[in-house]
């Protein structure tokens, strides 16, 4: 009889309940803050959103890089310009002129 008062009082007492709340607490913080937690869950889902768009510039990117390769291929006029612009090359009796654009006071 003694065990079941000495049972029913620790179901009574602030000590079970404090651990129930502990208990709860912990739960929370695990949910929340815990390595499957909401807070992991956003920052996964905005860093999946941010590679997402980096793929899409890629993307566009790959395909400029593809058409102007398919050009120097198939042009030799193409060819003949990337290789002027890039090299400063130029033809008998031809001047190149540079434009130079000033810098601002804030650009420096």
């Amino acid at each position: 009889m003694k065990k079941n008062r000495i049972e029913f009082n620790f179901v009574k007492s602030r000590g079970f309940l404090m651990l129930i709340i502990l208990f709860i607490f912990i739960l929370i913080l695990t949910f929340f803050f815990g390595d499957s937690g909401i807070v992991e869950i956003i920052k996964t889902q905005d860093k999946i959103e941010t590679l997402t768009k980096n793929i899409t510039g890629l993307k566009v990117e790959k395909e400029k890089l593809e058409k102007e390769i398919k050009d120097l291929e198939d042009d030799p006029l193409a060819l003949e310009k990337k290789a002027r612009e890039k090299l400063w090359l130029m033809k008998k009796n031809e001047k190149v002129i540079v434009i130079v654009k000033q810098l601002e006071k804030g650009d420096r």
